[in-house]
């Protein structure tokens, strides 16, 4: 198998069940990755300060 990049031949290194395809000469890397993440709802500062002081109270 050639790199997608330069047409080198790919090596392929295993680790357990897992296989990578890895360009020696360019630095390509072969793993599929998710790009994906879930949206992450942002606190307001009034809101971390009012949690703050609840987490805190005596």
């Amino acid at each position: 198998m050639n790199c997608p990049r330069c047409e080198t031949t790919l090596e392929t290194y295993t680790l357990g069940d897992r296989d990578a395809d890895v360009c020696e000469r360019c630095g390509y890397v072969g793993v599929s990755v998710e790009h994906e993440s879930e949206r992450v709802e942002m606190e307001s500062w009034s809101e971390a300060i009012r949690r703050f002081h609840d987490q805190n109270a005596e």
